[in-house]
């Protein structure tokens, strides 16, 4: 509950209290609890999805990310195999969310039910506003190799950058 006299709402306070440098909770926790995928036939072929990290160190430079991955579409791995999402009728392996979509050519019902992958990358380089956008911008290429499809009508996927640090950095590496 805040204290509206203050600049500072307690669940703030305790949100700073409880700060540490542990790896933050994955998969089915935090963000991730309510994420799932798969969704173009409804919730009953959707699978649970979550929340992840990765992060890179080279030399003084850091560049982490955290995503939250709730999307209408399935994701694949990097090698481009589907790992997870449209259940098949059976519900006992996966079916492919742009080939029903081509298969129907027509709106499935209900698209709209919560779609939105969020994420963001974070670096101690030292970077400006339109660097960071640019590495936001850069980053959607990440989402577009792991989601398919992606950035539908029915998600709301937004990608955010942040400069924590003074580390010189080139954005193209970040």
């Amino acid at each position: 509950c805040c204290d509206w006299s203050s600049d500072v709402c307690s669940s703030d306070l305790t949100a700073c209290e409880n700060a540490s440098y542990d790896s933050p909770a994955q998969v089915n926790a935090g963000a991730g609890i309510g994420c799932s995928i798969g969704k173009y036939r409804g919730m009953d072929r959707a699978m649970k999805s979550g929340f992840g990290t990765y992060a890179l160190e080279a030399g003084a430079l850091r560049v982490g990310a955290l995503v939250a991955v709730n999307a209408l579409g399935d994701v694949y791995s990097p090698d481009g195999k589907p790992v997870a999402g449209l259940l098949n009728p059976e519900k006992n392996g996966l079916s492919c969310t742009i080939e029903e979509m081509f298969a129907d050519a027509t709106l499935a019902a209900n698209l709209f039910t919560g779609n939105t992958t969020l994420g963001v990358v974070v670096t101690n380089a030292r970077l400006n506003k339109t660097q960071l956008t640019k590495v936001a911008g850069m980053t959607h290429n990440g989402y577009a190799r792991a989601i398919r499809p992606v950035h539908t009508s029915a998600d709301g996927d937004s990608i955010y950058a942040l400069s924590v640090g003074s580390v010189p950095g080139d954005v193209n590496l970040v």
